[in-house]
């Protein structure tokens, strides 16, 4: 059997069991990927050797689109083929293969996400509390509570719990494509990305105020359009991107106010604990090696506290 029909097998007995998101992701890496790397390969053929060529050929741009890919893309890519492998192992088709792969270093330096200084959240937040609209409250939104951009264009004024001051974070939007349907994309409004991203979060009494102001009257409109229809990620990420223009502000990405909500809450003194729970993190560690990022500010105080008299 070669690998392709393999995957082929393993993707359609696995699709009545996972997300619609997470297959159209293994089906893209296994069409872009895998496919294009060991497709025409015997499975019996296929061993801890081959795999961890695969991995350098991955890392080299050696295969599929031609580009250089991530560590991070990389183990997704292995952990895939393990899943398929260990498949094959239980039909048959394959023998067991205990695979200890290496990675080879990157060969470009990994670039530091830029994220809102003191100043510019500062004139973020002016800008957007000048003129108040669903669009605007919702950036203020995410630079206060830390949320994605799907799970923001999912919620609705239901959500919002503004006796209690809580948002209950339940769901996600995210546009899927499939190589196989017509349209070739579509909108899929699904749980969140993790179990642990089903959270509540407590809101303040300025932003419940605000909420106020522009509520909708209907529970089930979305808080983004305040109506019926939904403001997809891909066109909010547009407004968010022209609103920075137009007041002048430097571009930032918009998950990096995610970033900058973590780093000011561990700046003001929050337990790591509270702040992983904020986000919807499953670990800490993913909280603080991924979303803290200390100014240069805060170096300078800790290096000038240990400095002698």
């Amino acid at each position: 059997m070669l690998f392709k029909n393999l995957a082929e097998e393993w993707i359609t007995q696995k699709r009545d069991f996972i997300k619609e998101s997470t297959y159209a992701l293994y089906l893209y890496e296994i069409e872009n990927y895998l496919c294009p790397c060991m497709g025409q390969e015997e499975v019996s053929d296929i061993g801890a050797d081959r795999l961890q060529n695969a991995v350098l050929e991955w890392q080299c741009g050696e295969n599929g689109d031609g580009r250089t890919l991530k560590k991070s893309t990389v183990q997704n890519l292995v952990a895939l083929t393990k899943q398929i492998m260990t498949y094959a192992m239980k039909k048959g088709y394959a023998g067991p293969m205990q695979a200890v792969i290496h990675y080879a270093p990157q060969s470009r330096a990994r670039r530091a996400r830029r994220i809102l200084g003191d100043e510019e959240q500062l004139q973020l937040i002016d800008a957007l509390l000048s003129a108040v609209t669903p669009e605007t409250f919702g950036i203020l939104l995410c630079v206060n509570s830390g949320l994605r951009i799907g799970e923001l264009c999912a919620l609705t004024w239901s959500d919002l719990d503004l006796g209690e001051q809580i948002l209950h974070v339940t769901k996600t939007m995210q546009r899927i494509y499939r190589r196989d349907a017509s349209p070739k994309s579509h909108i899929a409004i699904t749980s969140p990305k993790t179990e642990t991203s089903v959270r509540d979060i407590p809101l303040s009494d300025k932003i419940c105020a605000l909420a106020m102001k522009i509520a909708g009257r209907k529970p089930h409109h979305y808080i983004l359009s305040n109506s019926e229809r939904y403001m997809e990620p891909r066109t909010f990420r547009k407004h968010y991107e022209c609103f920075l223009n137009t007041h002048g502000i430097p571009h930032i990405n918009f998950h990096s106010l995610r970033h900058a909500f973590a780093t000011r809450c561990i700046e003001s003194g929050a337990d790591c604990k509270v702040v992983s729970e904020l986000l919807g993190h499953s670990t800490v560690n993913t909280t603080l090696n991924m979303y803290v990022h200390p100014q240069m500010s805060d170096k300078r105080k800790c290096v000038e506290a240990v400095c002698w008299n």
